[in-house]
């Protein structure tokens, strides 16, 4: 499987072009560096004991991980109200932004829905003490097989040097180096 799209954008550019590709779909979102071990085990694979590593950084704790399963984001339906403060609890481009190398976005074939566990079943479960984004997280229990992709997004963000977030980006390093 190859990428089928790449976007290269600016810290300072909307990303309404990718946000489109990604409506109405399930996704899982990984760094570059991780594609390759995806697509030579032709599989996504979940991280119940924690050995991978992780591109969003807080699974310690995670309820899909802690399940077994494969931890993906669900758009096909906007959450009640207002999704910006669901949607942005845990954004699936803020891996993308600068310093890093940049994201895929494997986009779910339709037909992997019957199997995807919704986040309700974490109220359900009343299991609290882990954590689930309401409304955008589902999960997928076990390897997720390559075959079951539709396509892979590739999305790299550069840094504006005169944006406002790579000014606080080098007063910030030059602080704590």
């Amino acid at each position: 499987m190859e990428i089928s799209r790449e976007y290269k954008l600016r810290d300072t550019e909307p990303l309404d072009d990718v946000e489109a590709e990604i409506e109405g779909h399930v996704f899982h979102v990984t760094h570059l560096a991780y594609l390759p071990s995806i697509l030579e085990y032709e599989e996504i694979r979940p991280n119940g004991d924690g050995t991978l590593l992780t591109t969003f950084g807080f699974s310690e704790n995670s309820y899909f991980r802690k399940c077994n399963c494969v931890s993906l984001f669900d758009y096909r339906e906007k959450p009640p109200d207002d999704p910006l403060p669901f949607r942005m609890r845990c954004d699936p481009f803020r891996p993308a932004r600068p310093p890093s190398e940049g994201i895929a976005i494997l986009i779910i074939e339709p037909m992997a829905y019957v199997n995807i566990i919704p986040w309700t079943k974490w109220k359900d479960e009343k299991v609290f003490g882990e954590v689930v984004v309401p409304y955008v997280e589902v999960g997928y229990p076990g390897p997720l097989a390559l075959s079951l992709i539709a396509e892979i997004i590739k999305v790299e963000i550069t840094e504006d040097p005169k944006s406002h977030a790579a000014m606080l980006r080098k007063a910030w390093d030059s602080k704590n180096h």
